[in-house]
């Protein structure tokens, strides 16, 4: 019942027409023309769940079956697809509903004769979901009453391959670092391209990267015939299936789960497990994943903080070759005039929740920043551009504080000023940092590709001279609303000015090379 090789069960809104129904081959179909704009039915959080799902898919496919080429018709992709399971005469791997519990359903392994352990009733697809908020709050669940098909379908693909620890026997999958974690993302985009764009290029990658991922973990995957699609295997929750016997891109299902028809609604039963699906707790996430950077200290995958992918954060984990492993999603050989979008996506895990989502794909790369990430002494160069920027927004910053905290003490000297002086510097200093964040890496770019020595001092002297315009515009708001005593402001505001100004100018600065920067001008914007 509601086959997705045969059935359109999923809206899909398309760049000519109005929002329409596909079933699965014709989601690679139209993927493949580029022509797919969004999924109406796919939450925010759900996003790289679907965008994996459908890469590892679309390699496994053609991989096991040999194909030559991009097949472009709905037609030639039901024929793949029904190729990885063709165990299965009727399709019950495609089928959200399967009545008998001896065999699979669509991200649903089979129950056999232990369906009498389902006992958890799941009523919404959002109660399936992994989004676990603090105290539901954040996004409140259960209020997915009036569901559709595919909000199953996509609470399936989310909480099978992205689900982490909840509690005794429910386990979380292998491709995260640690129970608490939660599977990131971070690769390239073609930055003209849409959602079929990104799906094929990273599809292409993955074949092609197929024999290194082999190479580069010898005792893990099966290099013919490993098994691929979990939920086709039967589990009672009692045995784990090693690495070695999983096909490089497996999909992977870590829960129990069936789905049943109820008075005419669809509900989920739920199981645990005594043991994982996967047994790969050793690996610490470190298992290949072509999305997830790799911690190069302790080889384990990346585990994102509430802080998300703010720009220091971020740039630490493009450019610091020394800290992190870029994922194969972040390489790119291409030449030509190809801008390249950085897609960073992921959960914050938590113990017995998520802290938060974090998204970010504002950054675009031309196509010799996007190629340096791949080169080591390029990537290195990268890094020598980073700190230095990292250095001047500190210098910034701090002097910024300083001021600010001069003009709260009404004008005192440095060594009185006192904590409660330095606590009114707090909010202006997060401003500041909000401002620069989605202006960092552009910076970093153009610094990069400068042609010579003087088209990167160029480039350095205008962004620092926006920084320091950025800067002052908050002192002088922070001299006027910090609490002082009114006979002391003006004493305060030629103080904190004077401070600020004095940090920036002192010989130990970072801009003690380029003094020319705090030369008099009429206008300095941040580009």
């Amino acid at each position: 019942m509601h086959n997705l090789l045969t059935d359109p069960l999923i809206r899909v809104r398309l760049d000519a027409g109005d929002p329409t129904e596909m079933t699965l081959p014709r989601i690679f179909e139209a993927a493949s023309a580029d022509a797919v704009v969004a999924f109406p039915g796919l939450r925010p959080h759900q996003r790289h769940a679907w965008h994996a799902f459908l890469a590892q898919l679309g390699v496994l496919a053609l991989q096991r079956a040999g194909y030559p080429a991009r097949p472009h018709t709905a037609a030639e992709w039901r024929a793949l697809l029904r190729g990885l399971t063709r165990e299965f005469a009727d399709d019950e791997p495609w089928r959200l509903l399967v009545s008998d519990p001896a065999m699979p359903a669509f991200m649903q392994c089979p129950a056999g004769d232990k369906l009498s352990q389902y006992r958890r009733l799941v009523a919404t697809p959002d109660d399936l979901d992994l989004l676990v908020t603090a105290k539901n709050h954040d996004l409140k669940q259960g209020v997915a009453k009036e569901c559709a098909l595919d909000d199953w379908m996509f609470a399936l693909i989310d909480l099978q391959t992205m689900a982490g620890f909840l509690g005794a026997g429910n386990y979380g999958i292998a491709r995260m670092n640690g129970g608490f974690s939660a599977r990131p993302c971070l690769g390239l985009a073609p930055a003209e391209g849409g959602f079929g764009a990104h799906l094929f290029h990273d599809m292409q990658r993955m074949l092609a990267a197929r024999d290194d991922l082999l190479e580069r973990f010898p005792d893990y995957y099966c290099p013919e015939q490993g098994t691929a699609l979990l939920w086709t295997e039967p589990w009672d929750g009692t045995t784990s299936i090693g690495l070695e016997d999983l096909d490089p891109y497996f999909i992977e299902i870590c829960r129990r789960v069936r789905l049943r028809l109820e008075d005419r609604s669809i509900v989920a039963w739920t199981a645990g497990s005594r043991k994982s699906r996967v047994a790969a707790k050793s690996a610490r996430g470190n298992v290949g994943d072509f999305w997830t950077p790799v911690d190069r200290g302790d080889a384990k995958a990346l585990s994102l903080s509430q802080a998300g992918f703010r720009y220091e954060g971020l740039a630490k984990l493009l450019f610091d070759q020394g800290s992190y492993d870029l994922p194969p999603a972040m390489v790119t050989d291409m030449t030509g005039t190809q801008r390249w979008r950085v897609v960073a996506r992921g959960m914050a895990g938590g113990q017995g929740k998520t802290n938060g989502y974090h998204e970010r794909n504002d950054i675009v790369f031309n196509p010799r920043t996007a190629t340096a990430l791949g080169r080591p002494n390029q990537r290195d160069k990268l890094a020598a551009v980073s700190d230095a920027l990292l250095h001047e927004i500190a210098e910034i910053l701090n002097a910024l504080k300083l001021g600010i905290a001069v003009a709260a003490s009404g004008g005192k000297p440095f060594k009185e000023l006192t904590r409660s002086d330095r606590l009114h510097a707090i909010p202006y200093a997060r401003r500041f940092d909000s401002a620069l964040d989605p202006l960092f890496f552009g910076a970093i770019e153009r610094r990069f590709v400068a042609k010579d020595e003087a088209a990167r001092e160029a480039a350095r002297e205008r962004f620092v001279r926006g920084m320091v315009d950025t800067a002052e515009a908050l002192l002088e708001e922070a001299v006027e609303s910090v609490p002082c005593p009114a006979i002391r402001r003006h004493r305060a505001r030629a103080r904190a000015f004077a401070a600020f100004h004095g940090r920036l100018r002192r010989p130990q600065s970072a801009f003690a090379d380029q003094p020319e920067i705090f030369r008099p001008r009429e206008t300095a914007n941040v580009e």
